[in-house]
């Protein structure tokens, strides 16, 4: 199963070659753009540029239907080497760095602990899912197929049905898919996906420590914001998937700590920071604007639930800039923004006629939508709906918040909304309070969000799984905390609230430990790569001990020893991944039909059925990623997908598909009084031009069967009257 050692090392060198080029041009931008930034603060701006050139060169190739190899090779170095030359040719001679504050050691060995142990946590699952395959709901239903067929297709440009739901999942922003996409076509395989996002947990680490810094609090921001990254729903879901709500998260950290740090260019003196500026200045000079509308864009291109904050952080920066600024700030902030995460809303505009979120038909405007059959993963109930209810609360809300965020769960959520409450109210910071308001409105908008606790009446079992939308409101309420003047000033404050959280944080993680010994050695050299090594070359260099070379040739060590390490991976994977998917599939999920798909090359696969096909599709894709999976529908109007109602246009789809293998269940919902449940397998069974190949009879909630497609079915032949 696994790609030959040539198109590892390929891969490799490609994969380098790109990252060294566009971090070239990230540094070279990041001096042109934000000259000031230093230490922690100029590597993640270097980062996130380096991640949105990255973004946009994969959209271009993938709107040109040329995300192929050699192209995205070429497109990743040249645009990466093309920025460094802009960026150097415009970047100002002298140095105009301004440090941070000194931290005490003390404080940043606690910030270093708490990361690798989140760092740490993270791997167990990630590792996991290199030995025997992703299996979240999500990561199989649309996040992996999404990336599958980009790196299929080469191409962003089409659609890619999932599922009949009213969801439209493919109208989604899906830049995360997309990096998986452009590993999987170095790669000849999707190996690296289960290890992408402890990427993005280092960078929300150290976006997390950023909007700390000026004020000497960037252990106690890091911590806090850990609290939220290593809860227990985020580690159910994140880590070892391809779920993006980490992604998203770490840019829009990032897009904060720009805002906050925009004050260092009027420190009166090297690292400290004033909380209100001088008489008639602007709020931030054009630089930092720039670099948190790259960061604000690249969180907006990942998931819909981050375009609350952004917009409200977006309109406080604006309403705050006063008369005569506010024009400029919303050009400098809002052009960047778009530039880098407007693409998807823009193709999902094109591809509807007009509406950029097609999950909405935005009021009074009503703008196109699909036009997509009632059904839902769950009955679509938001938490607000069941607020009066003290039952729900006491059955469901508070036990699944336990598991979501902890023990303490109580005493996070109070400081959390206390801290914001008084920052709104009470700081002088305008930054501040605009991040606190947003962090507000994110909760209250999450309140009513449908699907916050889908299930049926009464029994809100998506609620869990669906406090990832509440994340983005806590983790910004969290990080703010540490830096109310109440908390960080004076420094013996600092100091005991930053223990306060150390302590909140201890508990929190230690409750639910997720350690397996037989990943220990792996975990080691993982938090090494992503945790000591970055921050021992970051400190050796701002504290000037640490020479250019020795940074360098630390770094070349620790690529080669991740090469050499990752191919043995990769083949692990390759060779295991999906054969033996009954632990997590257990009695609902189509077992035979995975094993039987994952040997298969180059075949056309329609699927269709209810939740155990939507959700495992991605699994018929094959050991090699090379079955093209398609879910049989009626397209409609809006980039709509639908079921066939009736058996002779069911038939009539499979013929038009030319597909080589059926995989279904019995019925296309489970329910025989379900609205829209009909008898698909009745209608095509005794079809001469199938052969059933594999029967599960026993699999909850119903059956499922794998046909070979041996010529043209019949419409004629339908089964008159159709039956269960």
């Amino acid at each position: 199963m696994a790609p030959s050692f040539a198109s590892y090392i390929g891969g490799c060198l490609a994969l380098i070659g790109i990252v060294c080029a566009l971090g070239l041009g990230g540094y070279w931008l990041r001096r042109w753009i934000v000259p000031e930034f230093s230490g922690a603060l100029a590597r993640l701006a270097d980062l996130t540029i380096a991640v949105a050139l990255l973004v946009l060169v994969l959209e271009i190739l993938g709107t040109l239907s040329i995300l192929k190899l050699g192209w995205i090779v070429v497109g990743g170095i040249g645009i990466g080497l093309l920025a460094a030359w802009l960026g150097w040719s415009k970047a100002p001679n002298e140095r105009r760095e301004v440090q941070a504050p000194s931290v005490r050691t003390i404080a940043l060995l606690i910030a270093v602990a708490v990361a690798s142990f989140t760092v740490a946590e993270w791997t167990f699952p990630s590792f996991s899912s290199l030995d025997f395959g992703m299996f979240g709901g999500d990561t199989t239903w649309y996040h992996m197929p999404f990336s599958a067929a980009m790196a299929q297709d080469g191409s962003t440009v089409h659609l890619h049905f999932t599922d009949p739901l009213r969801l439209a999942a493919w109208f989604y922003p899906q830049s995360t898919e997309l990096i998986n996409a452009g590993a999987i076509v170095l790669f000849k395989s999707d190996w690296l996906a289960p290890l992408q996002n402890l990427f993005w947990l280092a960078i929300a680490l150290l976006a997390a420590w950023c909007c700390g810094r000026p004020y000497k609090v960037g252990p106690a921001t890091l911590v806090a914001a850990a609290l939220v990254l290593d809860s227990g729903v985020m580690i159910e879901t994140q880590p070892g998937e391809a779920r993006n709500d980490i992604m998203g998260l770490a840019f829009l950290l990032a897009f904060v700590a720009f805002l906050i740090n925009g004050h260092q260019r009027r420190a009166p003196v090297a690292g400290a920071v004033q909380d209100t500026p001088e008489a008639n200045a602007p709020l931030l000079d054009k630089g930092p604007l720039i670099m948190a509308g790259i960061a604000a864009g690249l969180a907006g291109s990942v998931k819909f639930t981050f375009l609350i904050p952004i917009a409200a952080i977006t309109a406080g920066m604006i309403l705050f800039s006063g008369r005569g600024r506010r024009w400029t700030t919303t050009w400098v902030i809002g052009l960047p923004m778009l530039i880098v995460g407007g693409y998807w809303y823009l193709r999902a505009a094109i591809k509807t006629g007009g509406n950029p979120i097609p999950i909405t038909k935005f009021g009074p405007l009503n703008l196109p939508t699909p036009d997509q059959m009632p059904l839902d993963p769950r009955p679509r109930f938001a938490v607000a709906h069941y607020l009066p209810d003290p039952t729900i609360y006491r059955r469901w809300f508070f036990p699944e918040l336990e598991n979501a965020l902890g023990p303490l769960w109580p005493l996070i959520l109070i400081i959390a909304v206390a801290a914001v409450v008084y920052i709104v109210w009470k700081s002088n910071n305008k930054i501040l309070r605009v991040v606190a308001a947003a962090a507000l409105a994110t909760a209250v908008v999450y309140l009513f969000t449908p699907l916050t606790a889908a299930g049926q009446e009464g029994s809100p079992t998506g609620f869990f799984t669906n406090t990832r939308y509440l994340i983005p409101g806590l983790v910004l309420a969290m990080v703010v905390l540490p830096i109310a003047r109440p908390l960080r000033a004076p420094d013996s404050r600092a100091w005991k609230t930053l223990l306060f959280l150390t302590g909140i944080y201890a508990i929190t993680v230690l409750a639910t430990p997720r350690w397996y010994p037989g990943y220990i050695v792996g975990t080691v050299l993982v938090t090494a790569a992503l945790v000591w090594l970055p921050a021992s070359l970051t400190l050796g260099r701002v504290r000037g001990s640490m020479s250019r070379v020795v940074v360098a040739a630390a770094c070349v060590a620790m690529v080669l020893l991740a090469v050499t390490l990752g191919r043995a991976q990769q083949v692990q994977y390759a060779n295991n991944h999906y054969v033996n998917p009954l632990p997590f599939l257990g009695e609902g999920g189509p077992r035979e039909a995975y094993s039987f798909a994952r040997h298969l090359e180059n075949q056309k696969i329609g699927i269709i059925g209810s939740s155990e096909i939507i959700f495992g599709q991605y699994g018929f894709y094959g050991g090699k990623l090379n079955n093209d999976v398609d879910y049989i529908g009626v397209r409609g109007p809006n980039g709509s997908n639908r079921l066939p109602e009736d058996c002779e246009t069911f038939r009539r789809l499979i013929n038009a598909g030319d597909y080589d293998y059926l995989i279904m269940s019995r019925w296309t919902q489970d329910s025989p009084e379900a609205e829209f449940w009909y008898p698909i397998f009745n209608w095509v069974k005794d079809d001469p031009a199938l052969k059933l190949v594999i029967a599960e009879p026993t699999i909850v909630p119903q059956p499922d069967y794998v046909f070979k497609v041996n010529g043209k079915l019949d419409p004629a032949g339908c089964p008159k009257p159709a039956s269960g």
